[in-house]
């Protein structure tokens, strides 16, 4: 199953290595930052907080696997405010990981997955007044869940910060093998 997952990220030109689970710092000032809703979704999405629930129950969840890969895409920007390709950006490399999580979950393997911010497969979320729409695809952040993205990407040997006019997205797969 690893070479399945491994050569799906070739195949879609992602940047991936595997993860020491050590490696993964959780920052409660990075969950602080969604209660200060930094990003503007926060109490607005079944998969941001406070709809997640219990941050650390998600974490063990995670953790309780034996393998993760981290992987990523750069994508190229006209100027640092090109929402445009940011949204592209984080389009590209989210449904990637959908695609990815369609083909693990086929197989039967029971993984976690972790996303380049918040779930955006609905326009607009039910949350918080009638249930997801989508709860088997909806994905958390790692940001979310407090994960220094940062410093993750760099004690695994990925570059977060990839230049001027570029924005690096970065999503999680936790799983077993089989």
């Amino acid at each position: 199953m690893i070479d399945l997952i491994t050569s799906f990220l070739d195949d879609n030109h992602t940047r991936w290595t595997f993860v020491n689970k050590d490696d993964i710092i959780f920052r409660d000032e990075f969950t602080a930052k969604c209660q200060m809703n930094y990003c503007g979704r926060y109490n607005k999405s079944w998969t941001c907080p406070p709809a997640i629930g219990n941050i650390d129950s998600i974490k063990k969840k995670c953790l309780h696997h034996s393998q993760a890969i981290l992987f990523s895409m750069i994508f190229p920007l006209e100027d640092p405010y090109d929402v445009e390709g940011m949204d592209f950006g984080r389009n590209t490399i989210m449904q990637i990981t959908y695609d990815l999580f369609d083909m693990v979950n086929k197989s039967g393997m029971h993984t976690a997955f972790l996303a380049a911010g918040s779930c955006s497969l609905c326009e607009k979320c039910t949350y918080p007044n009638f249930p997801c729409r989508h709860p088997e695809k909806a994905m958390i952040s790692m940001e979310a869940l407090g994960i220094d993205v940062a410093v993750l990407a760099r004690n695994s040997g990925l570059k977060y910060y990839n230049g001027v006019n570029t924005v690096t997205y970065f999503a999680m797969i936790f799983f077993d093998e089989v």
